[in-house]
């Protein structure tokens, strides 16, 4: 079954896969844009709602990269 979903759900899947697909990412909010062909606030959101989920961490100098999964 197909299941739509919307444009900001879309945005953190392609975002998500690219993390997973490069572990050692780093990107800013203006690469996030280029990347996915949005616009800077757009991009922002998406990186914020990542890092809000604890998916990524944000730098001091606000590069995003993925956040290391806890060890047990």
């Amino acid at each position: 079954m197909i299941v739509p979903v919307s444009a900001v759900d879309a945005d953190l899947l392609t975002l998500r896969h690219e993390f997973l697909c490069t572990p050692a990412l780093t990107v800013t909010v203006s690469q996030v844009a280029r990347l996915l062909g949005l616009r800077g606030e757009r991009a922002a959101a998406v990186l914020t709602t990542l890092e809000q989920e604890g998916w990524l961490m944000r730098s001091p100098a606000g590069a995003y990269r993925r956040r290391e999964p806890a060890l047990s």
